[in-house]
Parts: C-alpha cells; structure tokens; sequence
C-alpha cells in the first residue's frame, strides 16, 4: 500500500511537487472538454475552398489547458481523394511524453470508401484527445459547406465541455443558474421581509403593549400610534413627513420612550429627523415598499451624547434606493448589508459607527464619508455591481486591512473613484488600514512609498 499527499512548504527542499503533480489536483476538479465561457468555443467556419476555420477558445485536459485566442484555419485540401469520399477528423491532442511535453490541434485522415467512415483521433499511451469534428471530403469538391461538418463539441464520447467540480453543468450553465439562483433569494427575501413586517404588526397587535400614550399624523397618508411600552406603529401609504430641528420638529425627536418602531407597509419613505435622538431605540422594522431612508432619520445622538444608543441591527430593504446624509450616523450598528438597487447616496451615512464590524455592500454607489470613524470595522465585501466609491470613504477606519472585491481587476478599475476614497491621504489615526484589495484574479497592494495600487494578478 502506497500513500501520497499534499501539497506543503517545502523546508530543505523535503516537499517538491511537478506541474504534473498540479494538472492532478485541477483535473480532480475540471472535467475534460471544450469551455464553453471563452472565446468561440472553436467554433468552425467554411467558405473558402476546402479549409475550415476553427473559431478562438480553450480546452482542458487532464488538468492542463488549451488555448487558442484567435481564429485558426485547416487546409483539407491535401487529404481530398481522387475518387471516393472520405472523412477527415479534426482534434485537440495532449502529448505528456518527454519528448513532446504539449497540446496542438491535430487532423486525421479516414480511409476513402463509398461508405466511408470517420476516423479516430490517435489517443492512448501518452496521448489524450478531444475530438472536435469531422468533416466529409467528396471527390472534385471545390468549397466546404456546414453539412459537410460534424459536431462532437457536445458528445461527451468524444469530446464534451468541460464541467465544474460535480461534472453536472456547463460553466455557462453554472453561471446562468447562480444567476438564477440570486433571483430567486432576492424575490424570496422580499417575501420574508414582507411576512416579518407583518409579524411586527402582529405581535403588536396580540401582545400586552400597554396603553395608547399618543396618536396623531407623520405624513399626508401616515399615521402613528405610540403605546406605554415604547413600541410605534406606523401605518398608511406613501412618504412620511421631512422634519428639521427648528419650526417643525419630530413628535418621536428626543424621545426616550422610543423603544420599537414598526413602519408598515404602503410606506415609501422615512423622512428626514424622524428618529432623531431616540437613544433608547432597540428595534426598527421597515417596509418591503421603502425607497428612501431620510438625512439623520435614524441618527441616535450627537457628540454630546456619545452617539451609541442601543440600535444595534437593521435590515434594509431591497426596495430601498436612497439613503440620505447622516441616516444611521453614530448608531450602535454590528453588522450591515446594504442592498442591491440603492444607488443615491449622501454623505456620512454610516459615519461614526464606531461598533460596526461587517458591511456587505452591494449597492451602485458608495457615498463620500461614508464610514468615517467606523473604528471597529474589519471585513468588508463589495460585490461588482458597485460602480462609484465617494471621497474619503474610509477615513479613521485603522482595523480595515483588505476589501474583498468579487469583481476582476479590471473591473475594478473601471469603478469611479473619488479623492482619497481609501483614506489614505491622512496622517496619523486619520489614515485608513487599508493596504489590499482582493479580486477575484488577483488583488491589488498599496504602495507607501509611491503612494500607489499596485496590481498582481493571478
């Protein structure tokens, strides 16, 4: 009985490992054939006398890869009998042997017959192979058309695409179902989030709140009753009332009887100052028809105060597009995603969060100053639907080491980036710790010295 293993640091050169030894381990993991995601896929082409050209696109292979970037033709012309027909086949080979160590598109010649038959690819021994297509030669042809073509890119028999690690799809397939697969959660959450509303109202409805402490208007269609136990109801449609600090102020500003807020839905907006202040805010549940959270609306102090309060968790919508300046500024946030369609973004949002330790982000558009003094943050994942970073995003956020981008390095690239968005331009506590960023072929490290990104790629 024989045992191997690996892979590990070599220490004294006790653990070295060949390229074989790497095609192994990635053909454990892709199975052989055409990929479907790049180039042409080779697909063929006819028109010109009796040569085929094979369109770009790669191939794997017992773990090593094919690739032709761009069009390759085969002249057949040579292989044409004088008198019968014959079939001519047209493969990729792998050759692992010492003396040839490579892959290459190979042809090979079936023998002329009134019935003739399609030939084999060599394969065997060393060699492995893909067998793309045969093509039919008849006597004094002069063009190849399409009929004279067979296609085995999609008989795996022969030759096949290659598969993810499960050997159940296409890559393409694969990536159309992801696709489908974030579809279906994103309809899905807006039903959990539109029977979690629901409950909120439902407990209120059923539980011991207390007694009605006030009631009165938020908006032109938006109502609110408040009960002894700190819970609020808001109930009605469309957008609640914009409050300021001076002629008209918030019925909820300051209250520290504020425990729990429900906003049903049929609400479209929280307004501007709505819940100013409310140090003692717990709970917050918003509609599925949300679209827009107003400038401070959710602010829990200010510095006077210690910011803070006791707001520790909030799920924002999918139907949310707006967040407006100062929304969530110095709440007691842990963790946070911001979701997919916001794409109006104000200044300081999350400014002074000084708890917060996750965001997901996977809106259009970060907005400047945006997590300012979040001292506490740590992980931070972008998802490529990002397309704007504002100015001074990151400032005084020391324990931010790596954003996790799951876009390419060029990707990234194309994102408009505002001044200084990585913080990095400050001395001191001011500067972020920001030093890579991640993608998804490869990452991107910051230069100190030339005060630069450098990209590496995979």
């Amino acid at each position: 009985m024989a045992f191997s293993f690996g892979f590990f640091n070599s220490k004294g050169m006790d653990r070295t490992y060949t390229a074989e030894d790497f095609c192994d381990y990635l053909g454990s993991l892709i199975c052989n054939g055409v990929q479907d995601s790049y180039g042409d896929c080779f697909a063929p082409a006819v028109g010109r006398g009796l040569h085929v050209t094979l369109g770009s696109g790669k191939a794997w292979m017992n773990g090593h890869y094919f690739i032709s970037n761009d069009n390759y033709s085969i002249d057949l012309t040579r292989y044409q009998d004088e008198n019968l027909p014959r079939y001519v086949s047209i493969g990729i080979v792998l050759d692992t042997s010492e003396a040839a160590r490579e892959i290459k598109i190979e042809v090979a010649a079936g023998t002329p017959a009134e019935e003739p038959a399609v030939p084999d690819i060599p394969a065997g021994g060393s060699k492995t192979a893909l067998h793309l297509y045969a093509v039919r030669l008849s006597p004094d042809q002069d063009v190849l058309t399409e009929e004279d073509i067979i296609d085995y890119r999609d008989d795996e028999s022969k030759c096949g695409y290659c598969k993810c690690i499960l050997g159940k799809c296409k890559v393409a397939d694969m990536l159309a179902q992801f696709a489908q697969v974030i579809a279906d959660i994103e309809k899905y959450q807006d039903t959990v989030d539109d029977l979690e509303n629901r409950i909120a109202e439902l407990e209120i409805a059923v539980e011991d709140i207390g007694d009605i402490v006030a009631v009165g208007q938020c908006g032109e269609s938006v109502f609110y009753v408040q009960y002894s136990t700190g819970k609020v109801l808001l109930r009605g449609l469309g957008p609640m009332y914009d409050y300021d600090l001076n002629t008209n102020v918030s019925p909820f500003y300051r209250s520290d009887a504020v425990k729990e807020v429900v906003i049903s839905n049929g609400i479209t907006t929280v307004g501007d100052n709505s819940f100013e202040r409310c140090l003692n805010m717990e709970s917050v549940t918003l509609p599925t028809t949300l679209m827009s959270i107003g400038t401070t609306s959710f602010m829990p102090a200010d510095e006077t105060m210690g910011y803070a309060g006791k707001l520790e968790s909030i799920h924002i919508p999918a139907s949310v597009t707006t967040l407006k300046g100062g929304a969530f500024w110095g709440a007691a946030l842990k963790s946070l995603t911001v979701p997919r369609n916001v794409a109006n973004v104000e200044r300081y949002v999350f400014n002074d969060c000084t708890q917060l330790a996750a965001v997901r982000y996977e809106g259009s558009v970060i907005g400047g100053f945006m997590f300012v003094h979040c001292e506490s943050l740590r992980s931070f994942t972008m998802t490529s639907n990002v397309t704007e970073i504002g100015e001074h995003c990151f400032n005084y956020c020391g324990q931010l080491e790596t954003i996790t981008y799951e876009g390419t390095l060029d990707q990234w690239a194309a994102i408009t980036k505002q001044n200084n968005w990585a913080g990095k331009a400050g001395q001191g506590i001011a500067r972020s710790g920001l030093t890579r960023i991640r993608c998804t072929d490869g990452h991107l490290d910051w230069n100190d010295e030339n005060k630069e990104w450098v990209e590496v790629r995979d």
